[in-house]
């Protein structure tokens, strides 16, 4: 069934406000944001105080992209926290825990499309077509099941190879056509351009992973703390496993075994090199060419130091493989956390607890180095007088899904006047664009007076506010008319609808 506008427009919605990369260019200072990301953090991570200094510099540079918009010019700091909470960078530590940022997935897919703009990366030529129709038909023959296609295929292989070999003894080098070989590289840029996009990508699902699993602690529900301390392991290794073998995880081992390889990598850098040096291309191809190992090397670097400080986290939580240890900790953690909060009402801010508190990178001795914020105070407005500044109708409040039991009752009835019985969907029927509450309704009332089959399903179609919705109900059939319904037996009772349904 085809989806109209207006449901297209939710779902478009929907996809734009959860992807990091929509999301960025969606936003008011998308440019100026993308344009900082790039002068900054276009080459990979960077410390994260540098950046914020280096933040409020540019941003300055870039002032009357605020003033034109009545903004105020943000500062460094102020600008590096949005990132973070909007998902558009991500803060890490490095191997000499200094706090550093790097562009996420989202963010380094934005900024490539908006480069790409600016260059020549048109793909739509005789050359891709000629590569999609070979493309096309050499994954013809291999799924042919006839051996005739496959003789036929390696033949003409085997022709073409033999002519090419007797013309290179006889001294002829082929001669190439420049234009197809520059619309080559750049299909060959294209695709290059995107993998350490996703590369990263699965370094963030890998964290994120790990991280929701840890923080949200063990599912302790209906067993004992020894089985909710396997269950808690098993989604954890298998969540892994699981992004091992998508698509952007075996292309991170894919790119790890090549790079890693010294021969493998130093034959793709000579191929590049050669390539550069015989043919005269323009700067930002070359460019793509020639840093696209030391890019993507850099990626998988990032995403192997993701992986080591997820399996850090895996050791550290299974350490000892005690779980009743692990509780033990986290109960006192927890007591001294409370001690420490009536010290602090008491202690003299300069006294030497004697004790080294560690709050980030450094070691703390005294209360009054610890500083606290209270958050902000903010008052509610002042209540005021405002009764008969409008009329509130009762009428006007009923929901849209609100039942007509009468009008349902009266369908029903003459549904079985006609042929001594109705169906759910022959009452549906009957009606002028049934809503979902007039499909519950019915049912309920074939609940209490009718019989209903739950081993017979039946799909009927309800108007919604989005378009026409499909529901799965259990098969209802009227033998005879309904009584007069009272009020008190308009409705059946609250569960009895979910009873039936179970």
């Amino acid at each position: 069934m085809a989806q109209s506008a207006a449901q297209l427009y939710a779902a478009f919605t929907d996809n734009a406000d959860n992807d990091v990369a929509l999301r960025l260019l969606r936003s008011p200072h998308a440019v100026a944001y993308l344009a900082l990301m790039a002068a900054r953090l276009g080459t990979g991570p960077v410390d994260a105080e540098e950046l914020g200094d280096a933040l409020t510099v540019e941003l300055q540079s870039l002032a009357h992209h605020f003033t034109e918009r009545a903004r105020p010019v943000p500062a460094g700091p102020d600008v590096l926290d949005q990132w973070v909470k909007h998902g558009y960078v991500s803060r890490t530590l490095d191997e000499d825990d200094r706090e550093v940022i790097q562009l996420t997935c989202g963010a380094t897919t934005a900024l490539g499309q908006v480069q790409a703009v600016s260059l020549d990366r048109n793909v739509a030529t005789e050359t891709a077509l000629e590569l999609v129709t070979a493309r096309l038909s050499a994954v013809a023959v291999t799924v042919s099941a006839d051996p005739d296609d496959h003789l036929r295929a390696l033949d003409e292989q085997i022709a073409e190879l033999t002519r090419r070999r007797e013309a290179l003894r006889q001294g002829l080098i082929p001669e190439y056509d420049r234009d197809k070989v520059v619309d080559d590289l750049k299909i060959v840029s294209s695709l290059a351009e995107r993998m350490p996009a996703d590369i990263l990508g699965y370094g963030e699902k890998l964290r994120e992973h790990t991280r929701a699993l840890l923080t949200h602690g063990l599912d302790a529900s209906g067993s004992s703390e020894a089985e909710a301390y396997a269950k808690t392991l098993q989604r954890l290794f298998d969540g892994h496993d699981e992004l091992a073998n998508t698509p952007e995880g075996k292309a991170f081992d894919a790119f790890y075994t090549l790079l890693s390889d010294h021969r493998l990598r130093r034959q793709l850098e000579t191929s590049v090199a050669s390539v550069v040096h015989e043919i005269d291309l323009p700067d930002d191809l070359r460019d793509s060419l020639t840093g696209f190992l030391d890019r993507m090397w850099m990626q998988v670097q990032r995403v192997d130091e993701i992986r080591g400080q997820v399996y850090r986290r895996i050791n550290t939580f299974v350490k000892d493989g005690d779980f009743l240890q692990y509780q033990s900790l986290r109960a006192r953690i927890t007591e001294a956390q409370r001690a420490a909060v009536d010290a602090f009402d008491t202690v003299s801010a300069g006294r030497d607890t004697g004790l080294a508190v560690p709050m980030t990178a450094v070691d703390t001795s005294s209360v009054g180095a610890l500083r606290f914020h209270d958050g902000i105070v903010t008052l509610p407005p002042e209540v005021r007088e405002t009764s008969g500044e409008f009329t509130i109708d009762p009428a006007r409040l009923v929901g849209r899904e609100a039942i007509d039991w009468d009008a349902l009752a009266g369908a029903i009835n003459a549904q079985v006047g006609l042929s001594d019985g109705a169906t759910l969907a022959e009452v549906l029927a009957a009606i002028d664009a049934p809503r979902a509450g007039d499909v519950v309704g019915i049912w309920s009332l074939g609940a209490r007076y009718g019989t209903v089959d739950a081993d017979r399903p039946i799909t009927v179609v309800a108007h919604t506010a989005r378009g026409p919705r499909e529901l799965t109900v259990p098969h209802v059939e009227f033998a005879a008319a309904l009584p007069p319904l009272t009020p008190a037996s308009a409705a059946p009772e609250p569960t009895t609808l979910f009873e039936q349904e179970a």
